[in-house]
């Protein structure tokens, strides 16, 4: 019983020992690598390009827990986090924030009648047409187009006449 042990936990060691005179990576090493990782965009542009393969999401979960620590409600705020983070170069942390403006907005009271037409003007379209350019990587574009849907979002939508 006693070898058995013994064996047992030399070969649980070996792992550990083979490594033991190996350096570790220094912190500035790994520091490079995380500023190499891709961003949530590039990941997502990965994924279309190569639907077959299993994406990568750790830049979008990252991107995801700071628009979740924002703590922001209305698409509004959500739409100027998302023109901060594209200034400030976070092109990834930006599409997250206009997909959480674009989807507060989707999420809306209407008519059972109206439930099936697809909301593709004023706000919404300017956010799609934005995280468009960001696919495209013109970020001047996608800046140009959140401002725009901000524009939109202070004005009332245009009255729509009943149908008789």
């Amino acid at each position: 019983m006693r070898p058995v042990l013994i064996a047992a936990a030399l070969l649980l060691a070996t792992p550990a020992l083979a490594h033991h005179d190996e350096r570790h990576p220094s912190a500035n090493l790994m520091a490079q690598s995380q500023a190499s990782a891709p961003d949530s965009i590039q990941e997502l542009q990965r994924q279309r390009r190569n639907p077959d393969v299993p994406p990568g999401v750790q830049a979008q979960r990252r991107d995801a827990a700071d628009a979740d620590a924002a703590s922001l409600d209305d698409a509004a705020g959500q739409l100027r986090a998302a023109a901060t983070a594209l200034r400030a170069g976070r092109a990834g942390q930006a599409n997250e924030f206009l997909e959480r403006a674009e989807s507060r907005l989707l999420t809306r009271s209407t008519l059972p009648a109206r439930a099936g037409e697809a909301v593709q003007d004023g706000p919404i379209g300017r956010i799609a047409a934005a995280r468009a350019a960001l696919f495209r990587n013109d970020r001047a574009l996608a800046q140009r187009e959140i401002e725009a849907a901000l524009t939109a979002l202070d004005r009332p939508a245009p009255a729509r006449r009943a149908r008789p």
